[in-house]
């Protein structure tokens, strides 16, 4: 939904996500300026370097294919080749040229929006109605500034360094071929070099605008932003959904593992944390379940039906609640209020096996640091 159907302005910086779309479609910050200037340096460059190799093939290239012997000596059905040999000879003489010229076009596509390939094609692109209203937009009359300014400044640096070399350009008709083209090749490089430094400062003025442009284009509603985040995200909805599933998971994995507790501690009725006491596993007791109100209630339930004992301590069943999670050892400051339930534990099974005294139900003490957290005992609940 664009910004002018939802009535909201686009003012978020555009997230990464955004970027990253916009790139993959082609849509990153470019400069035509850039581009120009470097590819004008970038000639003016291999001309002032390479210029004596390419005056030396040129020259050889005009001395041969201007030959009256060739033209003589040649039949008619080999000029084709012969003049193909000597294009390919003038290409690989302008190599240098071409190579800088064509390195510099890669690196001034890429030095700002990276390297893209996109081959998207968009049909509104094709509706003269928008076609129409680009004309008149700010970026068209920012462009149309740009190139009145490019034929001024150039047009007039052109036409300064002409006035600077006419003494020197009517000089070339007077010398021999050989120093001709050599001159001409230098005189041409320092043109292209002095054309392009007027280029520089229209680059520096439009690299900032070409990005500042760019990152106003992909700017973003608060909408967007919210719509984005639910969908990298997922919604609010669906991730409450997803923890419902995990924890009804986990509650059913919890369930299953009560018949094989030692004794249900409860305070009797709001808590209840299932315990077992496994040598083998480790040196102190494990919380195999816990839970409070209903969760409280179907562990207690399932342990009556699976002959689990239950055993009433409020402070020590909060205690163990609030400190420990599932499958986890209890801390070892209620490791003596644990013992004397499970002793308790034992003494009855024996008590059934083997009948006596029956043994008393014990009252273990619990430090209220063990209670941070939990909400208070109500009275008629105290051990």
């Amino acid at each position: 939904m664009s910004s002018e159907e939802t009535g909201q302005e686009r003012t978020e910086e555009a997230t990464p996500k955004k970027l990253e779309d916009a790139r993959k479609k082609g849509q990153v910050a470019r400069s035509k300026e850039l581009s120009t200037m470097l590819v004008t340096i970038a000639g003016a460059a291999s001309l002032l370097i390479f210029g004596s190799y390419i005056g030396n093939r040129i020259t050889g290239i005009m001395v041969q294919g201007l030959s009256p012997s060739v033209l003589a000596n040649t039949p008619t059905p080999e000029l084709p080749a012969v003049f193909y040999g000597f294009l390919v000879t003038g290409l690989v003489a302008i190599w240098p040229l071409m190579a800088l010229c064509f390195l510099a076009a890669i690196v001034s596509s890429t030095v700002l929006g990276g390297l893209t390939f996109s081959l998207s094609f968009k049909p509104e692109r094709l509706d003269p109605i928008k076609g129409i209203g680009k004309l008149f937009s700010q970026q068209s009359l920012v462009e149309l500034a740009k190139s009145i300014l490019k034929v001024l400044v150039i047009g007039s640096s052109a036409i300064v360094v002409l006035m600077m070399v006419t003494d020197s350009l009517l000089g070339l008709g007077r010398m021999v071929p050989e120093r001709a083209i050599a001159d001409s090749i230098g005189m041409l490089g320092w043109f292209f070099l002095m054309v392009s430094l007027p280029l520089v400062i229209i680059t520096l003025v439009d690299v900032p605008w070409q990005l500042y442009s760019h990152h106003k284009q992909l700017r973003m509603t608060k909408q967007e932003v919210k719509d984005e985040m639910k969908q990298s995200d997922g919604s609010p909805e669906m991730k409450a959904k997803v923890r419902q599933m995990q924890q009804e998971a986990s509650r059913r994995r919890m369930m299953q593992a009560v018949p094989e507790a030692d004794v249900i501690i409860t305070n009797p009725t709001h808590f209840a944390v299932a315990l077992k006491y496994d040598e083998s596993r480790g040196a102190a007791p494990i919380v195999l379940a816990k839970g409070m109100d209903e969760v409280a209630f179907r562990i207690r339930e399932l342990a009556k039906s699976h002959d689990v004992l239950i055993v009433e301590s409020p402070r020590l069943a909060r205690a163990i609640y609030a400190t420990t999670d599932l499958d986890a050892e209890i801390p070892a400051g209620l490791y003596l209020a644990v013992a004397q339930i499970l002793t308790y534990v034992y003494q009855l099974r024996q008590w059934h096996l083997q009948g006596g005294e029956y043994p008393d139900a014990p009252t273990p003490d619990v430090d209220d640091e063990y209670l941070t957290g939990v909400a208070a005992i109500p009275p008629e609940e105290k051990a």
